[in-house]
């Protein structure tokens, strides 16, 4: 699987009309997209019928939560030619997956490290925002980047998987999103919003305040961490379980969050299941975050320095750039892209596979 860099399509104009070319561009991989969520899916035992009539149940919860981003679910299907729940589930399907207790024997474990230097640490005296993207290795085949161009609101640069409408990302007002997997034992309980199309709100907002508002008034239905940056000098990682939301602020002027719980409140109060699949999120955690202070401590740290902590290979195949390995089911999990972005030059870079030799591609607004 041979993936140099991932496509980048260019969509404009209001929310059907940009769903539509979305569609339409990225037909071959949202077909794909839906073949490998189909059998996975399978795996934990959703027919596709299921499927799409529990996909069915989100729309009227995502038509509540923001109309316009219906409205472009709908326009991707109908540019891809598929019914629209088809899109719902690619958008949901975190939601609909990790709600059944099989998931861990059937799926890799999931991951991702995320890492912000502020710019009182940076050398260029700018933010950096970055993440390691642990997630199924087929998952190289279904990458894309959307440059957005919506009839209202900012402009959008995001890294996503094909037929969903949004995971990292970054906007022209300098806000910038990233997101980690945790989970809570309150997870799967109720309906809310799907992740992607929080992540898309968050994208969405002018104001930082509007988009630290989308996390924290939007019902969800499992737990996540979002790191949301700022390219004037904000950033704080949001803990999120369906019910509350945890938060954590750089401390000399770095931030990093694995795959579990850390800020003492959720400690005390969540039990965290995150550690059940993810132990390794201990180490990365603490590894990255002790490389960058130690960069920190002889000067500024570069963009260099936060690409070399996440290329740390201590714990292969778990390391926090994993190598493929295989899950309980089979399926192999790996690092599927290393996305570094600066907020204040709009920009992102984004490197496949960075556990075998690898090129980082520019992408900006």
């Amino acid at each position: 699987m041979d993936i140099e860099s991932f496509p980048l399509y260019d969509i404009e104009g209001d929310a059907r009309q940009c769903g539509q070319q979305y569609g339409r561009a990225a037909g071959e991989r949202i077909d794909l997209s839906l073949r490998t969520y189909r059998a996975a899916f399978e795996r934990v035992g959703l027919s596709w019928d299921r499927t799409r009539a529990l996909a069915r149940r989100f729309m009227p919860v995502i038509e509540a939560f923001d109309a316009g981003m219906l409205r472009e679910i709908e326009g991707v299907a109908e540019g891809a030619g598929v019914p629209p729940e088809d899109i719902v589930a690619l958008n949901a399907r975190s939601e609909m997956l990790y709600a059944f207790q099989q998931l861990e024997a059937t799926e890799p474990p999931d991951g991702c490290t995320g890492v912000v230097v502020m710019p009182s640490a940076s050398r260029e005296g700018r933010l950096i925002h970055a993440q390691n993207w642990d997630w199924r290795v087929e998952s190289l085949e279904l990458g894309i980047v959307l440059r957005i161009q919506p009839a209202k609101g900012p402009s959008m640069l995001t890294f996503a998987e094909a037929g969903t409408l949004a995971r990292a990302g970054l906007n022209s007002a300098g806000i910038a999103v990233t997101g980690n997997f945790i989970k809570a034992d309150s997870d799967g309980r109720q309906q809310g919003v799907p992740l992607a199309l929080i992540r898309r709100g968050i994208l969405q907002s002018e104001l930082y305040a509007n988009a630290l508002g989308v996390v924290c008034r939007t019902a969800r239905s499992i737990s996540n961490n979002m790191i949301v940056t700022h390219a004037e000098g904000e950033a704080v990682s949001l803990e999120t379980c369906p019910e509350q939301v945890f938060w954590q602020q750089p401390e000399g002027g770095i931030l990093v969050h694995a795959n579990h719980f850390k800020t003492p409140a959720a400690l005390a109060r969540v039990v965290d299941r995150s550690l059940e699949t993810t132990p390794d999120s201990l180490y990365r955690d603490r590894r990255v975050t002790e490389a960058l202070h130690n960069r920190r401590a002889e000067g500024l740290l570069g963009e260099q320095d936060v690409l070399d902590a996440l290329q740390d290979r201590f714990g292969a195949p778990r390391a926090v750039c994993r190598s493929p390995s295989a899950g309980p089911g089979g399926a192999s999990s790996a690092t599927v892209a290393t996305i570094v972005m600066d907020p204040a030059a709009r920009k992102m870079r984004i490197a496949p596979a960075p556990f075998r030799a690898h090129r980082f591609t520019e992408y900006s607004l």
